[in-house]
């Protein structure tokens, strides 16, 4: 086992009171970061005292520790104990001591930056503030122990610097109202109970900085490229395709691969890498359906762990979840497409549903009637570009308006 491995599993052995456990297995993945780039995620099971090695695919004995860690902010992310008995060594003996503990794992501390949002008899939940204002972190805190002070089941919040942009937080609806209009989109869902479909006008989640940036509401997608380039072709391609299986959301690396990645963390994508995933994306995409030149756009090019995913869009559809998609995966360096899905399968499910009725209702009649129902919350968002969080406005709503009847509804109760 490589040295700096082993010595990260003997930190988290100790600091999770695992001395009499024995390591059962271990490996190293590749993982998109919220912070940017790529990740390294150290996982293990940890055996108790006394219990026998399961064979391959069996259930992990009672007691068993898992563990989940990151190379490269070098801290604890998850615990679980699998049943609901612990053999670890007592760590804590009271709230106090595990928020204690739960500092030193995290280097984030509870008079400014960590805020208690659930009691449950022995466990807590919290929330990552500063200044008061929620945090978008990577994970939460969340602990959970027995009468005797071992360790249950914990997750730990990653906080990706300690730099921030200051307030005050001054931005309001009425200031934005031009971009806050724009995220105001029609979008098509099945009413299944009615064999239909139904048109709706909502809100579409983002985070709005006080300099007037957009930022994704997943955080991952700072790093993609959204080109909305239309794909034309004058003649189709001969391309065939023998899919190749492929692991689209993490990889198993060598600890030589984590650190080399870890030197290099770095996956924005460039304009030449780009120009040759969508030329690679047109040749499939005119072999398949030749007949849809100009039918068609790139929407989001996206490193993934070991290969570059990029989404297509059908052009002319209402946005939702059966908007007709296809899904390409390619190879990293040589920019070949290994695997692609078209939605249209999904699509066909709903065969049969009665088209939806003409829209009586337009985006700016639909404006109005929302406005009051859009809120503007105050969060920390990280910016990839400068490494800081910078202070938004969460823009969202939880209710839409009906385009046919102008009802106000909730998007939950669709």
């Amino acid at each position: 086992m490589d040295k700096r491995i082993e010595t990260m599993l003997e930190e988290v052995k100790t600091s999770l009171g695992l001395k009499q456990f024995v390591l059962h297995t271990h490996s190293l993945s590749k993982e998109l970061s919220a912070f940017g780039g790529f990740d390294i995620s150290l996982t293990a099971d940890w055996l108790p005292p006394g219990a026998n090695a399961p064979e391959e695919d069996d259930i992990l004995p009672e007691g068993s520790v898992s563990t989940r860690y990151s190379l490269r902010f070098r801290q604890l992310q998850n615990v679980s104990t699998q049943g609901e008995q612990s053999f670890a060594e007592p760590i804590a003996a009271s709230e106090e001591e595990f928020l204690k503990w739960m500092q030193q794992q995290t280097g984030l501390c509870t008079e400014n930056t960590i805020v208690i949002t659930n009691r449950i008899h022995n466990g807590i939940d919290g929330d990552v503030m500063h200044q008061q204002i929620p945090v978008q972190t990577d994970g939460f805190l969340e602990l959970q122990w027995d009468e005797s002070g071992r360790l249950l089941e914990c997750i730990l919040p990653i906080l990706g610097t300690n730099t921030f942009e200051e307030g005050p937080f001054s931005m309001t609806l009425e200031a934005i109202e031009p971009l806050v209009r724009q995220q105001l989109t029609a979008i098509r869902l099945p009413i299944e109970d009615e064999a239909r479909f139904s048109d709706y006008y909502a809100m579409d989640e983002v985070f709005v900085a006080q300099d007037g940036t957009v930022l994704p509401f997943y955080p991952e997608e700072q790093s993609a490229y959204f080109p909305s380039q239309v794909l034309h072709w004058k003649t189709a391609s001969n391309l065939q395709l023998d899919k190749l299986s492929v692991l689209p959301f993490n990889r198993e690396v060598s600890s030589e691969e984590a650190f080399a990645i870890l030197n290099h963390p770095d996956n924005k994508l460039t304009d030449d890498t780009a120009k040759r995933c969508i030329q690679s994306v047109t040749e499939l995409l005119s072999s398949l359906l030749p007949e849809e030149s100009g039918d068609w756009e790139v929407y989001r090019i996206m490193q993934q762990p070991g290969t570059i995913e990029v989404v297509c869009r059908k052009l002319g559809e209402i946005a939702g979840p059966l908007r007709r998609k296809t899904f390409f995966v390619l190879n990293k360096d040589t920019y070949e497409v290994m695997n692609f899905m078209d939605s249209i399968e999904m699509v066909q499910l709903f065969e049969g549903f009665t088209q939806p009725r003409v829209e009586t209702v337009s985006q700016e009649e639909a404006f109005e009637k929302m406005i009051s129902y859009i809120t503007l919350e105050p969060r920390y968002v990280y910016h990839q570009p400068t490494g800081t969080y910078k202070l938004c406005g969460l823009l969202d709503a939880e209710e839409c308006i009906d385009a046919v009847t102008g009802e106000l509804k909730l998007l939950n109760d669709l």
